[in-house]
């Protein structure tokens, strides 16, 4: 019997599709993996480039800092928490726009060295200059603004978005650390605080009637309520009406208040998170109880903190002060606290 030259042909057309079909699928998902895998490669820095005769990584390089000539890099057994209070009282709600009116009064980074088992703080000029990340409708990026790191929270919601981009600009001041977590509060959240350590004791450096009038220099003085907001938060009526001497007495009031803090932690292991607790309303954090308890740890484990300060030139800017930070001190203060000498 003859065959069916017509069904013979569909037969082979349909054959010939459908290895077609297959070859594209085998070409296109190789092309996906290729190229998904080159981007991996580059998120997490492993495309190699050559650089001074060695082969190092885009992403290693982005972060590197050199000082004569020497190669520092972001130290791994450095955890790092940025602290930092908004100049608003009241709970903390979402705007209605894509801008806040909430700026970041105080901003200072804690670094824990695991190696070292030290403590240090930084406390970080609220006025310095610096390209701030702008956020745009929907939160996206909308490049940068050359201004006061101050404003880089009133850029958002005024929740985690704001937060988070505070976080970047000061990643992008220090360098390109990574911050591991954050709290940033209202002024509400001092008071409730600073009496749960049992208050700040401390022997004034100066006059300070406008506060109280037993405020004199010399005398020793427990802070507690809204004096010790008034302390650290005060200061266009009192002493020289400078961020930089309010910067001094915040120096001078944190390392009261963490010495206290430690003392409360050693004694009650659930501290810590009993305290962010008591001002959750006044509170924006990426803290969970876990990293909570990590934090806490770590505050129980090493020794008393030593806090640092930049130097730098205040100036009178166009409307406010600016702070412009020597590079060459802050370079190294970077190096000093989160990085380490490449290897």
């Amino acid at each position: 019997m003859r065959k069916n030259s017509s069904a013979s042909s569909n037969v082979v057309f349909r054959v010939f599709v459908i290895l077609s079909l297959a070859m594209i699928v085998i070409v296109t998902a190789y092309l996906a993996v290729t190229i998904f895998g080159q981007q991996l490669k580059q998120v997490f820095g492993q495309e190699e480039i050559a650089n001074a005769g060695q082969t190092v990584t885009n992403y290693e390089e982005s972060k590197a800092i050199y000082i004569n000539g020497q190669k520092y890099l972001p130290d791994p057994d450095v955890y790092t928490f940025l602290l930092g209070g908004v100049d608003k009282f009241g709970t903390v709600a979402e705007s209605d726009s894509y801008l806040n009116n909430e700026q970041i009064d105080f901003i200072s980074v804690i670094a824990y060295d695991k190696n070292k088992n030290t403590c240090k703080i930084l406390i970080i000029n609220r006025d310095t200059m610096m390209e701030v990340p702008v956020l745009g409708l929907g939160g996206k990026s909308a490049g940068t603004a050359f201004e006061q790191i101050a404003l880089s929270h009133t850029y958002g919601s005024g929740l985690k978005d704001s937060a988070e981009n505070t976080v970047d600009a000061v990643e992008k001041l220090l360098g390109g650390i990574t911050v591991g977590n954050y709290a940033i509060m209202k002024m509400d959240a001092i008071p409730v605080l600073n009496d749960m350590v049992g208050g700040v004791s401390l022997t004034l450096t100066e006059n300070l009637p406008q506060m109280d009038p037993s405020f004199i220099a010399g005398s020793t003085v427990t802070l507690k309520g809204d004096l010790a907001l008034q302390f650290i938060r005060r200061r266009i009526d009192v002493s020289d009406g400078t961020n930089l001497a309010r910067i001094r007495r915040q120096e001078q009031y944190i390392n009261g208040f963490y010495n206290n803090l430690r003392l409360k932690v050693s004694e009650n292991g659930n501290f810590l998170v009993k305290a962010f607790g008591s001002v959750e309303d006044y509170l924006t954090t990426d803290c969970d109880y876990v990293q909570m308890n990590e934090f806490q740890n770590y505050i129980k484990t090493y020794p008393e903190a030593t806090i640092y300060t930049m130097a730098g030139e205040a100036r009178k800017g166009a409307e406010f002060i600016e702070f412009y930070p020597d590079q060459t001190n802050l370079t190294q203060l970077t190096v000093d606290l989160f990085y380490k000498q490449a290897e």
